[in-house]
């Protein structure tokens, strides 16, 4: 069914790149590998209550040959995205379009049936970037990813930051967009992260995102995420530590009306001793929309000294709202500290009664208890945190 169809445009999108043999080589590989892979099915672990069947139109994918990516600096391409920089650029930070890097400087991702997408976003790919932070340096940036033609855009970002760097990354989504994104963070030894991605999205948008974060030793990292509507949004979140005395906390909230369908799933790999990985996910949802949102670790042979820490928590506002979540933990050794848990349910109703007794609306009422659940998430204790959500 998606063989013909993307076949003919990729020979059409192909023919006009001027492009190195081993990355036409990439592609053309990736492109066969998708096709026998396919799409993921609900015996994908982590597709199981996703709709792929929403995605059905990439055969529509026409026109991408007309699309140009380009970085912000060279105002002759059109632009996939939009880079907002404060403060200066440090010295010696290098970028470049991510289809003028050499073949050592890319990043080969491991993929199955439940990361195909990875493939087709290789095959397809006409947009994206490669940033190197120098060491121990500072910078502080913000992406808005943007929709420039009506088919799908393939986007790959790789974001390296050196030893003792700091990046305070901010990463938008345009809001009616149809994008298939990778993107690979490498932090090097004792740098620090702060992300806050927002997809802020209609409800006819659609967004697969793959990340991948690699951690050396003492990286430090804080990650916010909002998530709100969508057709569907599907992100596939690794996260690698290869280094020891790192930590990862996580904060995330998801929001869906509607026949919104939003899924979320998260792996932090304790591959070496002494680590930490805090993951809190809030999850609410109306209508007809559904959620599913997962959390796994996986602690390695030998990895002792891991401390891992999961709180899903759901509240369903209709009756025919779902949300599945899935704390999941894989220890392969001893010396570990442990815990995880996952509620769903409505709002509490003793709360509201005492809301409501005090003299307040049953609407108001009900917004002081959303409110107060989904700030449990605001992990960057921001003020602004719920304005741009609809809730």
């Amino acid at each position: 069914m998606f063989k013909n169809p993307i076949n003919l445009v990729f020979e059409q999108f192909t023919k006009h790149l001027n492009e190195p043999l081993w990355l036409q080589q990439k592609r053309m590989d990736a492109l066969e590998k998708f096709q026998k892979l396919g799409l993921p099915t609900r015996k994908s672990e982590l597709w199981k209550y996703t709709n792929s069947k929403k995605l059905e139109k990439l055969e529509e994918v026409t026109d991408s040959v007309n699309s140009e990516s380009a970085l912000s600096s060279d105002p002759q391409k059109e632009q996939l995205f939009v880079f907002t920089i404060k403060g200066e650029l440090p010295q010696d930070t290098q970028i470049q379009d991510i289809l003028d890097v050499d073949q050592k400087s890319w990043k080969n991702i491991k993929t199955d049936k439940e990361r195909t997408f990875v493939e087709l976003n290789t095959a397809m790919l006409n947009g994206g970037f490669q940033l190197t932070i120098p060491n121990n340096s500072q910078l502080k940036l913000h992406i808005q990813y943007q929709q420039v033609s009506l088919d799908w855009e393939n986007i790959r970002t790789v974001i390296n930051v050196g030893e003792n760097a700091e990046l305070d990354l901010t990463e938008g989504y345009d809001y009616d967009c149809r994008i298939n994104h990778v993107s690979i963070l490498n932090m090097a030894a004792d740098s620090r992260l702060k992300l806050q991605s927002n997809k802020l999205l209609r409800k006819t948008a659609a967004l697969i995102h793959f990340s991948q974060i690699n951690c050396a030793q003492n990286v430090s990292i804080r990650q916010g995420a909002i998530n709100n509507n969508a057709a569907l949004s599907h992100t596939i979140q690794e996260v690698n530590f290869n280094g020891q005395h790192s930590d990862f906390n996580a904060a995330s909230v998801h929001v869906a009306h509607d026949s919104c369908h939003i899924a979320e799933n998260i792996q932090i790999n304790h591959k070496v001793q002494n680590c930490k990985s805090h993951v809190i996910k809030r999850a609410l949802a109306t209508g007809k929309a559904t959620l599913s949102v997962n959390a796994k670790a996986v602690v390695s042979k030998g990895a002792d000294g891991s401390e891992i820490a999961q709180s899903l928590k759901n509240i369903l506002l209709s009756n025919d709202a779902k949300i599945y979540a899935k704390p999941e933990l894989e220890i392969n050794t001893d010396d570990v500290i442990a815990a995880h848990g996952s509620t769903t349910g409505q709002l509490d109703e003793t709360a509201l009664s005492y809301l409501r007794s005090r003299g307040l609306p049953k609407a108001q009422a009900e917004m002081i208890l959303i409110e107060s659940f989904l700030q449990e998430a605001n992990i960057f204790k921001t003020e602004d945190f719920l304005d741009r959500i609809e809730l």
